[in-house]
């Protein structure tokens, strides 16, 4: 379901915003420096506020052992890359385009942070301020490097860590 709806997600934003400027989309090739680095942050903010609040929670690896391969697989699949790429097409890619052209790059960020963490709203508030951090991360990395790629990479790599 999760494959499918990511997706379906994806295809609907892609023919949706096909006639856009591959600038406004950030369908750019970013700086691989600047990308690196903006990654490397990210890691770090990740690994340290799960330090500090133990969102992810303790490492079980029964479910996974437990679960089919392509179970697994499917999980992995949806929510480690599938998921991410749809969320940033449409927050850092589709929104954030058509924002910054009308509000400009801080209020773009601020704005698809808050509607992305709120998006996660079945966690709790310590979670929901994480996200919002991590959404103005991803933010500040589609607006330095004008591309939706770096995002993508760091949110994937985001949740492939939840996901473990």
């Amino acid at each position: 379901m999760k494959v499918g709806l990511a997706a379906g997600a994806t295809g609907l934003v892609l023919f949706r915003t096909r006639n856009l400027p591959r600038e406004e989309m950030g369908f750019v090739r970013p700086s691989l420096g600047l990308s690196a680095l903006l990654v490397a942050i990210y890691l770090g903010w990740m690994l340290a506020s799960d330090a500090v609040l133990h969102w992810r929670g303790p490492w079980d690896w029964r479910p996974w052992l437990e679960a089919p391969l392509a179970a697994s697989a499917m999980r992995v699949l949806a929510v480690g890359i599938i998921g991410p790429v749809a969320e940033e097409l449409i927050f850092r890619g589709w929104f954030f385009g058509a924002l910054e052209k009308r509000v400009g790059s801080i209020v773009a960020i601020i704005v698809t942070a808050v509607g992305w963490a709120l998006l996660h709203y079945s966690y709790g508030w310590q979670v929901i301020l994480v996200i919002v951090v991590d959404g103005l991360l991803l933010g500040l990395a589609r607006w330095r490097t004008r591309s939706v790629f770096p995002p993508m990479v760091m949110h994937a790599l985001y949740n492939l860590y939840a996901i473990w």
